[in-house]
């Protein structure tokens, strides 16, 4: 657990109203709620009349950072994709026009693509609270785009939407290969995780990089990710999705990082043009050949850091060659140095 702090009382609560529906992704709902409440002192919940909303009080007696108000449409429960029951504060109509507001994503987005009520309430907040954010997780970006308000401005949404987002919604510049993107004050995430990603980003703009590096520490996350969202698969994941020429050079690459793994050199290997390898890494796994080497040097970084090898060694078991191009690359990657990873995920 991350020590407990002190708020000054300059800090004021910032308020997110969360829309809730039927069938929404339950982690685009509590991924980025639980960064943005972690980022809060140490709180006890204390209970008010049945039925009203449960606040939170810091030990300090400070307000916490951010608070939360869940609003459906008509102010009835809800069913998540999951078949979580929640239950809203109140209706979407009710929103203070002096919150946040956060949308989810999920298979219930589709349902919602029409609904006049709900792209009114956006068009009018967005119009008349310039200094509040619209924040979207996942597909909710495409709730987003149906009222209008991404017309002429960057987004992303889940790259399994990109068909029906560009054909539907050309008048919006997807950027489908981002983590998330920012465009004035309207704020969009790739899918799922990639929310905590964008909760992450906005908690180190309100209150600086040592809150956000407490609450990566806390939800055992990365602080940043600058790489494309499909640039952070899992490996056997990839491994699926792998022809087998691909996938034996993915083996290689695994058990030989010490290698100068060069485009020409894994071309080589693969038996193909290195414009044919680099093509075929990008459909596959989203990113190019040398990209991917870079990746998966990292990750065994990662892992050999928190078991307490010397920064030394790890660069030179997983190829980096030097310290100065390790660094580099967890700089590019996730956002911090190798030095500010072992402070936060290194050995006890």
């Amino acid at each position: 657990m991350r020590p407990k702090k002190t708020l000054g009382t300059e800090k004021k609560s910032r308020e997110i109203g969360v829309l809730i529906f039927d069938n929404a992704n339950i982690l685009d709902i509590s991924g980025p709620v639980q960064a943005f409440h972690s980022a809060s002192a140490p709180a006890t919940e204390t209970p008010t009349d049945p039925g009203t909303d449960r606040r939170l009080e810091s030990e300090t007696g400070n307000a916490p950072l951010y608070t939360h108000r869940f609003l459906s449409l008509d102010g009835n429960s809800v069913y998540t994709s999951c078949g979580m029951e929640i239950m809203p504060h109140g209706k979407i109509t009710d929103l203070n026009p002096h919150s946040d507001l956060l949308i989810p994503g999920g298979i219930g987005v589709d349902q919602l693509l029409e609904n006049e009520i709900l792209q009114h309430s956006l068009k009018t907040f967005h119009a008349n609270n310039k200094d509040r954010r619209l924040i979207s997780i996942c597909s909710g970006a495409l709730i987003l785009a149906a009222s209008g308000v991404l017309n002429g401005r960057e987004a992303t949404t889940h790259w399994s939407r990109e068909q029906m987002a560009k054909e539907r919604f050309p008048d919006v510049t997807w950027k489908l290969n981002t983590i998330y993107t920012r465009s004035g004050q309207i704020y969009t995430s790739a899918g799922v995780s990639t929310g905590i990603d964008l909760a992450m980003a906005i908690i180190e703009e309100d209150h600086g990089t040592s809150n956000s590096l407490d609450v990566a520490q806390e939800l055992v996350v990365y602080l940043r990710r600058n790489g494309g969202q499909k640039q952070f698969s899992d490996l056997l994941e990839a491994q699926k999705r792998l022809e087998p020429k691909l996938l034996q050079l993915v083996d290689k690459i695994s058990s030989d990082l010490r290698r100068n793994w060069t485009l020409s050199e894994l071309s080589k290997e693969a038996h193909m043009t290195p414009r044919t390898l680099d093509r075929r890494f990008n459909q596959t796994l989203g990113s190019s050949p040398v990209q991917f080497v870079e990746l998966t040097r990292l990750n065994q970084a990662r892992i050999l850091l928190t078991k307490g090898v010397s920064m030394k060694q790890v660069a030179d078991i997983c190829g980096f060659g030097d310290l100065q191009k390790m660094r580099r690359s967890f700089l590019r990657n996730l956002g911090i140095t190798t030095t500010e990873y072992l402070q936060h995920f290194g050995p006890s």
